[in-house]
This record gives C-alpha cells, structure tokens and sequence, in this order.
C-alpha cells in the first residue's frame, strides 16, 4: 500500500458520506410539505363565541352566530396572509353528533390559496345543548 492512498480513501467516504447527507436534507426538505399543521378551536356560546389560531402566515378564525331559536351558526375563516395554502380540512366536533346539522362532515378546500385571500364556510343550525364543540382542522402550506 502507497503511503498517500489511505488519504484518498479516506477523503472518497467522506465524500460519500456528504453526498447522502446532502441528498437525505434534499428528500426530507420535500417531504415536509405534505406534514399538515393541526389544531383545534374551542367554541362555546356561553364561554368562547369566538376564537383564533393565528400563525403569522396563516390565520383560522371562528365565530357562532346567534340564530335566534336556540340554535347557532358555526362560521370559519381561513386567511392566508403570508405564505400560500394548499388544502384544509376542518371538521366540526361536539359532545354528541347534532341532529339536522348542514355539512356536519369533513369539508374540505383545496387550493391554491394565494395571500391575501381566505376560505370560508359554515355549520348550522347547532342546537345549544351540543356545545361546547371544536372545529379540528388541518393547513397544507406551500
């Protein structure tokens, strides 16, 4: 064996070696745009008729309406104000499933959505006594 040829071996692994981390960095950097964020929003009309979850770039509002009868109007906003959506899916949650409740199922959007712009949709009629209820919801970004 020559004197400067374990140099060179040496200097081909870790060259190999950088070469898999950089492709790994590479393939995981995409694969994040598929991992959604989640969260949930607690809606009660007699302790939170309203609540935000506000991330800079994107923002999800949600608020009851009263209808007047003893029922409520669940609405949501998802804003995109920095950084561009993908997708959302929200689904409605609440002690027991509300009889009659138009779109009591997962709604979803797709995008794109661009800033500054939002979707927006909504749950009624919830009659009182099923609250408190969550809207589970969630973003794709790109």
């Amino acid at each position: 064996m020559r004197k400067g040829q374990s140099a060179v071996e040496y200097l081909l692994i870790i060259v190999a070696v950088l070469m898999v981390i950089g492709i790994s960095v590479h393939y995981l950097r995409g694969t994040t745009k598929n991992v959604p964020y989640y969260n949930q929003l607690v809606l009660d009309p007699l302790i939170f008729k309203n609540a935000t979850a506000d991330y800079g770039d994107v923002k999800i509002e949600a608020h009851l309406v009263d209808n007047g009868d003893g029922t409520y109007k669940v609405e949501y906003k998802i804003q995109a104000v920095k950084a561009p959506v993908r997708k959302a899916q929200l689904a409605l949650i609440c002690l027991n499933k509300p009889p009659n409740v138009a779109g009591y199922q997962v709604i979803t959007h797709e995008g794109p959505l661009e800033p500054i712009n939002y979707w927006a949709n909504y749950w009624t009629p919830v009659p009182e006594e099923y609250f408190p209820c969550e809207i589970r919801f969630y973003i794709w970004k790109d």
